[in-house]
């Protein structure tokens, strides 16, 4: 090949370099040192195969990459080209970029745009939320609606708030039966009754209401008397409509354990109404529950323990020193003079035959050697009205075990409870019995008591007694 072949292949390979170095960004910075490479062509064949790669080495040199592209493209076109088709390459991934990045881009922008529609959308709903519950929770700018609501003790609270929200008094239950969960320690339990309510009431101020025994004003005037048992008594006042005689049994049933007399009284398993002597009878003014008259399951549990409690006070206020000295002088406790005052209460009908009718007690209790038994008709009565009445076939041996503890006529000495609520002159009697040498005593239908000191003179007494009913008839 001539020198002029050589060259205008090196000028078709530098047109086609321009081409390459414009895209590769820089190559032209160098294109003096290529023309001067062109130089290699005055050497002779025998130089020219050894000083080209000399050159070769030299300009391949990592120092400076332009002249390496410039030897590859003097001594090997197949590379040339393939350096041209990678930059092909590079701008059509260079252009994939592109077009990715710009999906990316618009995909990020409306996620963005998605996210605060989202949020503000959640934030106007709960900010409406926030809004009808506080106006819930305060009853705040409600419409005011009035509603009777009937509420059991038994219900549990979440359907209590269920019956709320049937009568348009609350608008949203969930939040009110959060509120309770969160709040309500079960101290202060829900009542029974019929309440009026109002919508613009707060959580508070409902709930308030629902745990409040209701205020009554109007009120009755009721005679407890001497010798009722505390089952008359219960009865008597739901006759009044103070209470319900069942609610009324759980205060005179157990122990209360908040007076002074309840600590001598002894935790007999026997004794069947522990507080039955301690309900002082006299006249007393309590409310009348109207929801008693219009619904007789009406829960008075607690109109039933201030009814109770009043005649339980009443009773410590009656129990003077004095009467507490005599005791000791007597070496009687004061459950003992009740349960005595009991038996008097039931056996006597006036201050003079209830004083002699305690001395023949008191003188068989002192006496017990020889007379171990009281032989008190008074309590077969209890027994049998009081006692016998709550036999089941469940409880029958126990009911059993009870009656024989109460009657005089099987155990020794007193029974084990009272049988009645005695008045002043029942316990007094107990107190200061007649001074007498009486171990017997029996009353005829006409009131004429006869009093014996042996069996022979009791007898006898039996008899006067027949043959003067009999004379009277």
């Amino acid at each position: 090949m001539d020198e002029h072949e050589l060259r205008f292949d090196e000028d078709s390979d530098d047109q086609e370099n321009e081409y390459t170095e414009e895209q590769d960004n820089g190559f032209s910075e160098n294109f003096e040192e290529t023309q001067e490479i062109s130089g290699i062509s005055d050497y002779s064949d025998e130089e020219r195969k050894i000083r080209p790669r000399e050159e070769f080495t030299e300009l391949n040199s990592a120092d400076d990459l332009q002249k390496t592209r410039l030897m590859n493209s003097v001594t090997d076109n197949t590379s040339y080209h393939s350096a041209s088709e990678n930059t092909v390459k590079r701008r059509k991934k260079h252009k994939k970029k592109k077009q990715i990045n710009h999906t990316r881009t618009m995909g990020q922008v409306f996620l963005g745009v998605l996210i605060a529609v989202t949020s503000l959308a959640v934030g106007v709903v709960l900010s409406v939320f926030i809004i009808n519950g506080m106006r819930d929770f305060t009853g705040m700018a409600k419409t005011v609606r009035e509603a009777e609501v009937m509420i059991d003790s038994s219900m549990p609270s979440d359907k209590i708030v269920d019956e709320l929200y049937k009568s348009g008094i609350i608008d949203m239950p969930y939040l009110m039966k959060t509120y309770i969960n969160l709040t309500d320690d079960g101290t202060k339990p829900f009542l029974t009754g019929s309440y009026k309510l109002y919508s613009n009431m707060s959580y508070v101020n409902i709930i308030n209401v629902l745990k409040s025994p209701k205020t009554y004003t109007e009120t009755i005037s009721v005679t407890i008397p001497e010798g009722f048992t505390a089952k008359e008594i219960g009865e008597l006042l739901e006759k009044n409509y103070v209470c319900r005689a069942v609610d009324f049994e759980k205060y005179y049933k157990s122990k209360l354990n908040k007076y002074d007399f309840e600590e001598g009284i002894n935790d007999d398993k026997n004794r069947f109404n522990m507080l039955e002597g301690y309900l002082f009878p006299d006249t007393y003014e309590f409310y009348v529950i109207d929801d008693l008259k219009k619904n007789p399951n009406f829960d008075t549990s607690y109109y039933a323990g201030l009814a109770a409690e009043k005649m339980y006070d009443n009773f410590e206020d009656k129990i003077t020193k004095k009467m507490k000295q005599r005791m000791e002088e007597l070496g009687m406790t004061l459950d003992e003079v009740i349960r005595l005052a009991s038996l008097i209460c039931w056996e006597g009908t006036n201050e003079k035959n209830m004083a002699g009718i305690s001395s023949v007690f008191h003188n068989r209790l002192n006496n017990s050697d020889k007379f171990p038994l009281l032989q008190s008709d008074t309590t077969d009565t209890y027994i049998e009205e009081v006692i016998a009445p709550t036999e089941t076939s469940t409880n029958k041996d126990k009911i059993a075990e009870i009656e024989d503890a109460y009657d005089t006529y099987k155990c020794e000495g007193l029974p084990a409870g009272a049988i009645c609520n005695p008045g002043l002159d029942a316990i007094n009697a107990a107190l200061y019995p007649s001074d007498t040498d009486y171990y017997f005593f029996l009353a005829a239908k006409d009131g004429t008591f006869y009093w014996a000191k042996t069996h022979e003179e009791h007898e006898q007494n039996i008899k006067d007694a027949a043959l003067r009913e009999d004379s009277e008839s």
